[in-house]
């Protein structure tokens, strides 16, 4: 099933960055709402997720880092070095520095936003990372692939978007088989792997506004209600019901933002049987009730 997800799956990169981040003034990012791909040129440093777990970046290292995650990027040793020029002469890759001062020792690091979408799964294989994945330096494969991207980016030549789409495809197929190939298989990739697993979240997904039960979701998989519900924790690390919870609010969330639909029309979409319901799980979700928080999202848009 996972070669058929991932000859299936779409890549559109939203947006590219070169940070260059400098010792003693960390580059800190609000949750992105994409997945994003941060992939080390120069010096070395540290990542650090919202659960504050770090991973260590080297030149030629490669890190992708789910969606809606808090990060900070520090540097922790290196030689002092000089970028030869602000941007490139297209001015279509934005660079970000955290501090100017070019005698300070620095990581340079070319980021990515991507949107990544396979039909089975409603959305992307890595919105079920639970923390930042990392390949170390050593993948021979990784760096002419960005030495090919940054080309692509500085240049923006005839065909240049369909280029960097299809490479970060490339990067992403890598990094699955150097996760696929270890010794223990993260739980979200096993996920990828199970068939049975498969028509059962396509079956959650496919209608959110539709309500479906445990019985059918079993028996699509072809097994007890008991087996079903133990697999699918462990394939996805939560339960069926809570999975398919995550995913209403979602779109619930993208509802408020991106529509005008009453706040009880929302509810409805999303399978909730009243508005007090909803409002209720989305407040323990997202912190607010989906009212504040419609009016705080057109606020900051103003």
């Amino acid at each position: 099933m996972l070669d058929q997800l991932l000859k299936r799956m779409t890549i559109e990169v939203r947006s590219f960055a070169v940070c260059e981040v400098r010792r003693g003034w960390p580059l800190e990012t609000p949750p992105l709402g994409s997945v994003s791909l941060h992939y080390v040129l120069r010096g070395e440093g540290c990542l650090r997720d919202s659960s504050h777990r770090s991973l260590p970046l080297a030149p030629g290292s490669l890190v992708i880092c789910p969606p809606h995650q808090r990060l900070t990027v520090s540097e922790t040793a290196g030689d002092p070095f000089q970028l030869p020029h602000c941007e490139p002469a297209s001015g279509t890759l934005e660079w970000l520095r955290s501090q100017r001062d070019d005698r300070l020792p620095g990581v340079l690091i070319l980021c990515g936003m991507l949107d990544v979408g396979t039909p089975e799964l409603a959305g992307s294989p890595f919105d079920r990372l639970q923390a930042p994945v990392r390949i170390a330096s050593g993948n021979t494969a990784i760096s002419p692939l960005f030495e090919s991207l940054f080309e692509e980016l500085s240049t923006q030549a005839l065909g240049s978007q369909a280029m960097i789409d299809a490479l970060m495809k490339q990067c992403l197929v890598l990094l699955l088989r150097e996760l696929e190939a270890g010794t223990t298989h993260p739980a979200w990739l096993l996920a990828l792997q199970d068939p049975a697993l498969g028509a059962a979240v396509s079956a959650m997904t496919e209608d959110l506004g539709r309500r479906i039960g445990i019985e059918e979701l079993a028996a699509l998989s072809h097994m007890s209600r008991t087996t079903f519900i133990a697999r699918f924790k462990k394939a996805y690390g939560e339960p069926p019901q809570r999975f398919l919870a995550e995913r209403r609010l979602r779109l619930a969330r993208d509802l408020l933002v991106n529509s005008s639909l009453p706040v009880k029309q929302v509810a409805l979409r999303c399978a909730y049987r009243s508005r007090s319901q909803f409002s209720a799980a989305y407040k323990s979700r997202f912190g607010q009730d989906p009212e504040h928080y419609r009016r705080a999202q057109r606020d900051d848009s103003r």
